[in-house]
């Protein structure tokens, strides 16, 4: 039985963070994008939950003419999404709501992990620069799934490091069900508990997530034809590397440009799974013949996600929902906070906890880098690097205090 008095010292040291994180979310909403609308991916995830509150499953429209059982996009998120839609109807302020508080928690979680790492006043910093840090903050007012992701990614990490396999494990079967390409999440988790504890808790992480993510691969295989979480990769894959991208050098939509209009692709669209798997074919047959695209991809995305080209950003930013003009007013941030993020996470370099942190940064990047990199995938590397900076705001601190009392 955890003790009461240890539990309400928690609460005490972490609540300041939780208040500051909501307020400068509320502030963000309120003053910089209190009229959202959304787009794109964000109205597809409201659009499920909606449908989850009205009785039509887990179902949409896209990529197709009419309403249909649907594997495009992961469960969890729109799951959430339902209850306010239940309550409030085609009310956006409750989601908007939910990822405030979602993203509130994940400041107070970065802290508690940076506090592990540095001690109490890196893990107090490092949840006041994720709560104050506008990347971040720009993902958390809005139907997006990357809150959620970084919250459950922080409970498997802090979950393994208590070395509670099972609670790792449901975690990162959830964020599978939230953010489907985090799989090797799993993989680096259960590693460091097969070499902290050993091969079965290890394996133990890797089993209880699967048993998470199993009944929805089965509703998939019965109501979609596969069983894959989503059915999306195909569709990304095409647009970053099949044919019509390669000859367009930059991204083409399989679903609405000119280039798939053909009855071929359009009929194929009505079979989800299937046209899921002919553009992941068409894709990789095409990238068979030109296999340099890869860097040229690669080296595109590296110059919008570190920033090197902001202009490369502009179009994604206005999808996702964020003000051009105030995002450009606070980059510089960005570079700051990478900088110190760097430096904080070299001085803790041969902390594990930070080798985690590393790996499974690396992974998301890699990720981004050879597929698509609009600024709000970045969320994982802007998350490290800001746990990064708490670290160093901590070492400069102490480095200036001993310096004051000699």
């Amino acid at each position: 039985m955890r003790n009461p008095t240890a539990m309400d010292g928690r609460v005490r040291r972490w609540w300041p963070v939780f208040a500051v994180a909501a307020g400068a979310r509320g502030l963000y909403w309120a003053l910089v994008t209190p009229h959202w609308r959304p787009a794109s991916d964000a109205v597809q995830y409201w659009g499920l939950g909606y449908a989850l509150s009205n009785g039509d499953g887990f179902s949409m429209v896209f990529p197709q003419l009419e309403m249909h059982p649907t594997a495009f996009r992961p469960p969890l998120y729109p799951a959430l999404l339902a209850p306010g839609s239940v309550l409030f109807d085609d009310a956006l302020w409750p989601h908007r709501l939910l990822n405030l508080v979602i993203g509130s928690a994940v400041a107070v979680l970065a802290g508690v992990l940076a506090a592990r790492i540095g001690g109490r006043r890196a893990g107090i910093a490092a949840g006041l620069v994720v709560a104050l840090y506008p990347p971040l903050i720009a993902n958390d007012t809005v139907t997006l799934t990357e809150p959620l992701a970084l919250l459950l990614l922080l409970g498997a990490v802090l979950a393994a490091d208590e070395r509670r396999w099972a609670l790792s494990g449901a975690a990162c079967g959830l964020l599978l069900l939230t953010r489907p390409n985090g799989y090797l999440v799993v993989a680096i988790l259960a590693l460091w508990l097969w070499r902290a504890v050993g091969w079965r808790r290890g394996l133990g992480l890797v089993g209880v997530a699967a048993v998470v993510v199993v009944p929805w691969l089965v509703r998939n295989q019965v109501q979609v034809g596969t069983w894959r979480l989503t059915t999306s990769d195909g569709f990304t894959i095409a647009a970053v590397y099949n044919t019509p991208a390669q000859e367009a050098d930059n991204f083409v939509d399989p679903v609405f440009s000119p280039a798939y209009s053909d009855l071929d692709h359009r009929f194929a669209q009505f079979d989800e799974a299937g046209w899921n798997a002919r553009l992941t074919d068409e894709s990789i047959e095409a990238l068979k013949h030109n296999k340099r695209y890869v860097g040229t991809v690669a080296w595109r995305n590296a110059r919008g996600f570190f920033e090197l080209d902001p202009s490369l950003n502009r179009y994604p930013e206005r999808v996702d929902g964020r003000r051009w003009s105030f995002r450009q007013a606070v980059l510089p941030l960005f570079f700051v906070v990478t900088v110190a993020g760097i430096v904080g996470l070299a001085r803790h370099r041969r902390d594990p906890r930070v080798v985690v942190i590393a790996l499974l940064t690396a992974q998301f990047v890699a990720l981004s880098l050879l597929l698509v990199a609009p600024p709000r995938l970045r969320a994982p590397f802007d998350l490290a690097m800001a746990i990064g900076a708490g670290l160093a705001i901590a070492w400069a601190n102490e480095s200036w205090r001993a310096r004051a009392t000699s």
